[in-house]
């Protein structure tokens, strides 16, 4: 399954997040791991599509998922396995070749739609029942990371990958 994913799709807040939203003045805050940005940099080399989709609106995950390339980003969304259903649509995907990292109950009714379900390690119990891999790490934590290394490993891209680091 892993082998067969063209697009991976995740959620924000505990899955690229540790979970917590920090207000402060200037409005708020989130804390992003820069091993999931530089995961984003490779998932990119390799042509692998990522998108976020999170029930909530923020200008922070916005400017995050415009600096790392992200393909498709969907705030405000209520319902994630409708809004991931549209998005194959629109990009001739199948639900068969999505991965999607959840952490929360919310997240179940996109996992159980698409062909590789993961939960970060600190996921709720219902969410890591779903997946078909958990990660080692926790939300925040490189958990994306870890996903896009296996799925680059899966699809055979990861020695190439290595070797231009090594050729740089």
């Amino acid at each position: 399954m892993a082998a067969a994913v063209e697009l991976l799709a995740m959620d924000v807040d505990g899955v690229l997040t540790g979970g917590e939203i920090i207000y402060g003045p200037g409005g708020e805050w989130k804390v992003f791991s820069v091993k999931d940005g530089h995961g984003f940099r490779l998932a990119a080399r390799a042509g692998l599509k990522t998108a976020v989709i999170t029930g909530r609106r923020s200008h922070v995950v916005l400017v995050r998922a415009r600096e790392l390339g992200v393909f498709a980003v969907l705030q405000g969304v209520t319902d994630k396995g409708r809004a991931i259903e549209e998005l194959c649509v629109k990009q001739g995907i199948g639900l068969n070749a999505v991965c999607f990292v959840g952490d929360d109950l919310v997240d179940l009714p996109v996992m159980r739609r698409v062909g590789f379900p993961v939960a970060v390690a600190d996921a709720v119990e219902e969410v890591q029942a779903a997946a078909r891999w958990i990660t080692p790490s926790a939300g925040g934590r490189g958990a994306v990371r870890e996903v896009i290394e296996l799925l680059l490993k899966a699809r055979g891209q990861w020695d190439s990958i290595l070797r231009q680091y090594y050729e740089e």
